[in-house]
């Protein structure tokens, strides 16, 4: 997985192997239901338990300011300074044309 290195996959192995299997089983469960229900909003690309996020969706945003971002990470670091009041575009990659890197 990446972000996750050697020592932080030991970390978490043990962490299960040293809890109860209905523990175990629960955050198993969890993640699976995380998988189903978490998709891609349809406009913007942020993850969202909807078809259409709640920054989309949103009254309050200004349609008319779009930010581009790399990435989901990138969308949420926006959203935390609670200063940006516009919406999203998230490529999910990065887009450099002298490299080659261009929108798919």
């Amino acid at each position: 997985m990446p972000g996750i290195g050697p020592k932080t996959a030991q970390r978490l192995a043990f962490y299960i192997l040293k809890n109860s299997l209905e523990n175990a089983t629960n955050l198993a469960k969890a993640i699976i239901e995380a998988k189903e229900k978490i998709k891609y909003c349809s406009i913007c690309g942020n993850i969202t338990d909807k078809d259409i996020c709640e920054i989309c969706q949103s009254a309050n945003r200004d349609k008319s300011i779009i930010c581009v971002v790399e990435g989901v990470k990138d969308l949420i670091a926006l959203e935390r300074t609670g200063e940006y009041k516009g919406v999203y575009h998230v490529l999910e990659g990065a887009i450099s044309p002298l490299d080659g890197i261009e929108p798919g």
